[in-house]
């Protein structure tokens, strides 16, 4: 009977606290503002609150721009990264450097008389034994059908030739080539005997060198020269201007090559040879000098 008198008010305190916690769970769900409501009993107006929009920083120089972006109403406020934009300095523009330009024609000149006057020297060409003075005709023997060259030649040959240091046949010094008639010889004698005593040949020929040209100079120490060379030669007292041409070959200190000429008969009053065996010779002779030499 005790117990059923406590089991009533136990109920009723337990539906209480039920009761309660009901409540606190609803309150709970409530905003900051109904909770003020109910506290208060009536809730004041909701004030909506915007935001300025934020003015753009221009405190960096013209090249550097900053910009934000506005805020938004009702919404929260976001630090938004600002991205510089760097404009590259502007390049400057550069001026030509004036040059001189220099005159190579003046230095090569200067250089080439410095070496000309201080270093180059006065050559001399001695010609040594082994060189041959030759001459060819062409004739026509009776006893043959055709045309034959007869060849004369003589190791009687001497002489020197000078240059000057600008490469020059020199003026100081005679350079003179001797050919000796008297040693003369060909295949045939008797054409030897008239040459020498009827031809008018005379016992030597004078070559007197006047002019050098194709020669490299100063004379390389070894190569060919295409040269060509003008002389007075003087046969049986007659002189005339003869130009020979020909080929010389440098290795160090001596010269070797050949050198020729063409020269008429009437040029120098000279005689064809008239021989029982001979029925024709040829208007033109050719003079042939095949040199030994050395440059000192």
């Amino acid at each position: 009977m005790n117990i059923v008198k406590l089991v009533g008010p136990v109920c009723i305190i337990f539906v209480l606290l039920f009761g309660l916690v009901g409540c606190s769970s609803d309150r709970v769900d409530e905003t900051p503002e109904e909770a003020k409501t109910i506290e208060t009993g009536s809730a004041p107006p909701k004030q909506t609150t915007t935001l300025a929009p934020v003015a753009s920083v221009n405190k960096e120089p013209s090249e550097v721009k900053k910009t934000a972006p506005a805020a938004t109403p009702n919404s929260l406020v976001k630090a938004t990264p600002v991205i510089a934009t760097v404009l590259p300095d502007p390049v400057p523009t550069m001026k030509p450097i004036p040059t001189r330009t220099l005159s190579p024609t003046a230095t090569s000149s200067q250089g080439t008389a410095t070496t000309s006057t201080a270093e180059l020297e006065a050559v001399l060409i001695s010609l040594q034994p082994g060189s041959v003075a030759r001459y060819k005709i062409g004739e026509q023997f009776a006893r043959l059908p055709t045309p034959m060259t007869a060849v004369g030649e003589t190791s009687g040959i001497n002489g020197k030739v000078y240059f000057d240091p600008s490469g020059n046949i020199s003026a100081s010094h005679a350079s003179i080539i001797v050919v000796d008639m008297e040693s003369l010889e060909s295949d045939e004698s008797k054409r030897d005997n008239w040459v020498r005593r009827n031809g008018g040949i005379g016992s030597e020929i004078s070559i007197k060198l006047m002019k050098v040209s194709g020669h490299t100079w100063p004379l390389p120490d070894s190569g060919k020269m295409e040269v060509t060379i003008e002389s007075d030669m003087t046969i049986s007292d007659v002189t005339k201007l003869v130009t020979w041409n020909g080929i010389l070959d440098i290795a160090e200190s001596d010269i070797t090559g050949s050198i020729s000429t063409i020269i008429t008969w009437d040029q120098f009053s000279l005689s064809k040879p008239r021989l029982p065996f001979i029925i024709g010779v040829d208007d033109e002779i050719i003079l042939e000098l095949e040199v030994i030499a050395t440059k000192e």
